[in-house]
């Protein structure tokens, strides 16, 4: 599977296999589509895209895909939080609440 997210990479995002098929037995192929766009729509100003398969480590048998957002290193503090915030609001409004747990933002920071 291929994720478009034209800002952060200039091709497509190839996904691990594993992913594939997490999404495929949740029916959340879509909403990952949708998730990686609004990645890119609310963090413009990221450099790198990274998704993993992780188990939440604070509930036994829950599995997330990680997608791991890398901004400059000299983000404000006050952008991404409003980036955030857009995120967390637009994820709600445009995924069914019960695919929202199958998905997690972490933003790293790119060293310069």
């Amino acid at each position: 599977m291929r994720c478009k997210v034209a800002s952060i990479v200039s091709e497509e995002l190839s996904v691990d296999p594993a992913i594939v098929s997490f999404l495929r037995q949740h029916g959340a192929q879509s909403y990952f589509r949708t998730v990686c766009e609004l990645v890119d729509a609310c963090f413009p100003e990221a450099i790198r895209l990274d998704v993993a398969l992780q188990e939440d480590p604070d509930e036994s048998g829950r599995v997330q895909v990680v997608l791991y957002a890398t901004l400059p290193e000299r983000y404000p503090d006050d952008w991404l939080h409003a980036a955030r915030c857009r995120f967390h609001e637009r994820l709600v409004e445009e995924v069914p609440l019960s695919h929202c747990p199958l998905f997690a933002l972490l933003i790293d920071f790119a060293s310069e």
